[in-house]
């Protein structure tokens, strides 16, 4: 599945996060990564969300 498909699945499916999430982590186990390189890489996705989202109320209230 390419990355169009999956975001064309995602936007028709409530349950497309939770399928994405699935094999992300079934693709990972796969390739040898360890449960806490999984859990490293949430923790790291987390906190980028939280910094987009603070940038973007930060730029929101600068208007």
């Amino acid at each position: 599945m390419t990355a169009t498909q999956t975001s064309t699945t995602n936007s028709r499916d409530p349950r497309g996060i939770s399928i994405l999430a699935k094999s992300l982590v079934k693709e990972m186990r796969e390739q040898g990564y360890s449960h806490n390189q999984i859990i490293n890489l949430s923790t790291e996705l987390l906190q980028a969300v939280s910094a987009d989202l603070r940038s973007t109320v930060d730029a929101a209230a600068a208007e």
